[in-house]
């Protein structure tokens, strides 16, 4: 193992052994509901830098949970590291007992609490209540699982992809709690509807160009065209480093996604890169991964770009921790400081975004009418 980036390539592709003999131990079983091979875990290989792990059958060569005099390390790559077990939130616990709706539609990534949504029946009610949203964003911020809120809306048949019908949840959620909120979606048919998601509360908007789930009706592909039009139309809406988007990390074509980066950091928009890995990592294909990982923090700094804004993820690369994949273990660390772990940063920011939307939804008033909104 060279880098803790190595690791976390090394546990999505392998997954992760729990022994018997360790599976009751209290640090270990908080981490999962039932702990059998299908269940996940999420590890803390190092401050702020984490991964999820499906659990997995023991098997040859399979990284491996150990208990060494009361402290819990991993064995993988022929080493064994201390590592720490992200506790599941008793609220996500409970859920999953009961298979409630929520247990199916919400997980915690990082700092980040994720509901996923998706438009149901002949009336394209949401899938969860505005009531069940609420308390389980309650219960996150009580115990202190969650520091912000992402929305996942699931792909919608309707030109507005469902966008719009989130606007009253959005400012339920502005309204009882202070929190940044995040949307994860589909780009609408009208790019100017991005003008109403931006005025109803949204702070964060990723716009997916690779692998997001969802199914198109034939004849209404999202096509690739369509999302570069709509990430270029938001990042003039909203504040710098606050639009997203994401790309598949594969290995066997950096040329290709270094290109994409590029594009992305010059409009001002910055590129998550999902963690996929073939089945075997050579060390030719990490280095190729090493390369993309030090051109996507290069390229970004000199957009000037914001990273404050991002957040620990568990199965991407960002621009925030690039270090992680390029230094050694005892000098990785965060590119910069997240914003929702500094309670006068949030303060500040918290002002000067409700400032900037109300100036920016002024601006757009015209922009308004002739959406039809």
């Amino acid at each position: 193992m060279g880098n803790y980036g190595q690791l976390k390539l090394e546990l999505i592709r392998k997954g992760l052994a729990i022994p018997d003999e360790i599976r009751g131990i209290s640090e270990v079983i908080c981490g999962y509901c039932d702990g059998q091979p299908g269940d996940e875990i999420v590890l803390s290989l190092a401050e702020n830098f984490i991964v999820k792990v499906p659990i997995k059958e023991t098997g040859q060569d399979q990284p491996t949970l150990k208990l060494d005099n009361g402290k819990i390390k991993l064995h993988s790559m022929g080493k064994e590291i201390e590592v720490n077990i992200v506790p599941l939130p008793n609220f996500v616990r409970e859920q999953m007992k009961k298979r409630s709706p929520i247990s199916e539609n919400a997980c915690i990534d990082g700092y980040c609490m994720n509901l996923f949504l998706r438009a149901v029946g002949q009336k394209n009610r949401l899938n969860l209540t505005r009531e069940t949203i609420l308390s389980s964003i309650k219960s996150a911020f009580e115990e202190g699982a969650a520091d912000l809120i992402q929305l996942n809306m699931d792909y919608c048949r309707e030109p507005d992809r469902g966008l719009a019908r989130l606007a009253p949840v959005v400012n339920a959620i502005k309204k009882e709690f202070s929190t940044f909120v995040s949307l994860r979606g589909f780009p609408p048919k009208n790019k100017q509807i991005l003008d109403q998601v931006y005025a109803a509360g949204i702070d964060l908007l990723n716009l997916p160009l690779e692998g997001f789930v969802g199914f198109a009706k034939k004849g209404d592909i999202i096509s690739p065209p369509l999302v570069y039009d709509a990430l270029e139309y938001a990042a003039k809406i909203f504040p710098p480093g606050t639009v997203w988007t994401e790309l598949f990390l594969e290995p066997e074509s950096t040329d290709a996604l270094k290109d994409k980066i590029d594009y992305l950091a010059e409009k001002g928009i910055i590129p998550l890169l999902k963690l996929t890995t073939p089945s075997i990592i050579t060390k030719e294909l990490y280095l190729n991964i090493v390369e993309v990982a030090h051109h996507l923090e290069e390229t970004v700094q000199k957009s000037q770009l914001p990273l404050k804004w991002l957040f620990p993820h568990c199965r991407y690369m960002s621009p925030l921790d690039t270090r992680f994949f390029l230094d050694l273990p005892n000098k990785a660390k965060l590119n910069a400081k997240p914003v929702y772990k500094s309670l006068l940063g949030r303060k500040a920011l918290e002002g000067y975004t409700k400032l900037r939307r109300k100036l920016r939804i002024k601006d757009v008033s015209d922009s308004y009418e002739s959406a039809g909104l």
